[in-house]
């Protein structure tokens, strides 16, 4: 005789916030198990083309977990199409779908906020800034139509313009307010870059 254990396979459902995301949306993940056993979730996050994500191990202490992704979709990072999420937990796995969009929404990378400052402290010319509204352009976050890259335009930032650099900067005013603006001001004239 003796004592008989039977060990089930704990469970595991993933789920996400939506099903579609646009630029500038944070994915978020809700992780659901059946037992805490002390291993991590191990997840791998695969764009439309197959590639996956390195591993990343998410540690989990209580039944229902959600997590956020720290920075939001861009364009600069993800292109549109449909993304699969692969969990593993204890030997069980689970998997979920979402689709990324292009809903026409302007989300500029944090990391321009940072230059865009520079350039508001006189650290960095308008040249070097000029550069860094043609990126923008170059990488489709803000849309001008018709803008040629091959030529060499005359810089002209109108000196007003700094105010409308500091508010977005600030989060005053945001990436869509700040795009258009710049996407006016190119199709008006005002400023050439």
């Amino acid at each position: 005789m003796g004592v008989h254990h039977s060990f089930a396979t704990p469970s595991l459902t993933v789920s996400t916030g939506k099903h579609v995301y646009a630029y500038g949306d944070f994915l978020s993940i809700t992780f659901q198990v059946s037992e805490l056993t002390g291993n991590p979730i191990i997840v791998h996050i695969i764009d439309s083309s197959g590639k996956a994500s390195a591993p990343i191990n998410i540690s989990i202490n209580k039944w229902n977990s959600t997590i956020s992704s720290p920075i939001p979709f861009y364009k600069t990072t993800y292109s549109p199409g449909t993304y699969h999420i692969n969990a593993e937990y204890a030997g069980t796995q689970s998997s979920i779908s979402f689709d990324l969009v292009d809903s026409g929404k302007i989300a500029i990378p944090t990391e321009y906020k940072t230059l865009a400052q520079t350039w508001l402290k006189g650290t960095a010319t308008d040249k070097d800034y000029a550069g860094l509204i043609r990126e923008l352009i170059y990488f489709d976050i803000i849309n001008v139509p018709g803008y040629d890259f091959q030529t060499a335009h005359i810089i002209h930032i109108p000196v007003w313009f700094k105010t409308n650099v500091k508010w977005w900067s600030d989060d005053s005013i945001t990436d869509n307010e700040f795009g258009f603006a710049i996407q006016y001001l190119i199709n008006s004239g005002f400023m050439s870059v």
